[in-house]
């Protein structure tokens, strides 16, 4: 069996030397019993070595990104939060993509005006100057094209749905907040992450089924510090944060997104606004910025509230509309 060694079932996926429906049905019969901890790690660490690298020179960077795929479908509050967290002196290296049927990130950020293809120097220099830089996933994982056959012939869910959060190209130590579709993820990716050499991170699912942090619902979480873990709930209504309409977070056209930012880094307050900063909370800790998140929860408020966060994502903005190689 070829999953026998999910190492060499990598390399042959990244390179492309690979039999279409022997990779087809391998990646079906792995998703039908279950990836293995080792199976994931090995297709993460074969595609992020093969990434085009983006040189900083931050010694850490956080990346707040979810897996998708989940069954409560959010507008970007990722996305967002990552804004207010860089505002707060956190280098954020925000990496993600398209949605097939609604609004990813990188259709967040063209909506809000950013310029999304930067090349690595680009986003290197807007990552030491700004503390801030989204990475479009093509743009930095060419080996990705020989896996587009093969994912678009399978309907189901596969591995593929779970590399999104462990491929970030950043040439430096990694902490991340990452949102799961799945609660099952929740026990796969902490071995997943250590072998990987990602020193911490915090994985949350929260109710009903969404792969963010929750105002609508407790949140379960794994803090992953090394080799150790622990697991704890993140309860909206022990913060004041608790909102009972699933339908003032769901999912936003990318229009309606941009203009939700605007809104919530602008000062309204409500709903989103709390799902932002929540999340930006988690992702304060996830980065060990904060000791805990009623702390974490103070200072995202105080970046909205003060204007730096709506600061910075005008100056992103403004900074990928010029050359900044010139």
């Amino acid at each position: 069996m070829i999953t026998e060694n999910p190492e060499a079932l990598a390399d042959m996926l990244v390179s492309g030397t690979f039999s279409h429906p022997l990779m087809v049905s391998t990646l079906t019969e792995m998703a039908s019993r279950g990836e293995t901890p080792r199976e994931v790690a090995a297709l993460a660490t074969a595609f992020r070595r093969a990434a085009v690298p983006v040189r900083t020179h931050h010694a850490a960077i956080l990346d707040m990104c979810g897996t998708g795929g989940a069954s409560f479908r959010t507008f970007n509050v990722s996305s967002i939060a990552s804004l207010v967290v860089s505002s707060l002196g956190v280098p954020v290296a925000k990496h993600g993509n398209r949605s097939n049927r609604g609004c990813g990130s990188a259709d967040f950020f063209e909506s809000i005006g950013a310029r999304l293809s930067l090349s690595p120097e680009e986003a290197g220099t807007s990552l030491d100057e700004l503390d801030f830089a989204f990475l479009f996933a093509p743009s930095f994982h060419p080996a990705m094209r020989h896996a587009v056959p093969v994912r678009k012939e399978i309907s189901t869910r596969t591995v593929f749905n779970m590399l999104g959060p462990l491929l970030n190209p950043v040439d430096a130590r990694r902490r991340q907040l990452i949102g799961v579709y799945s609660p099952r993820l929740l026990d796969l990716f902490p071995p997943v992450l250590s072998s990987m050499g990602v020193e911490r991170a915090l994985i949350v699912h929260g109710r009903p089924g969404m792969d963010e942090v929750s105002v609508l619902g407790p949140t379960a979480a794994v803090l992953v510090n090394g080799d150790r873990t622990e697991r704890f709930l993140i309860d909206p209504r022990e913060m004041g944060l608790y909102h009972p309409v699933p339908g003032d977070v769901g999912e936003l056209t990318p229009a309606l997104s941009a203009s939700t930012a605007y809104e919530i880094l602008g000062g309204r307050r409500g709903a989103r606004r709390d799902m932002v900063v929540l999340n930006a909370a988690c992702g304060l800790l996830a980065f060990g910025a904060v000791k805990d998140l009623d702390m974490g929860v103070r200072r995202c408020e105080a970046a909205i509230d003060s204007g730096r966060a709506m600061a910075r994502m005008n100056e992103y903005i403004a900074r990928t509309r010029r050359s900044i190689s010139s």
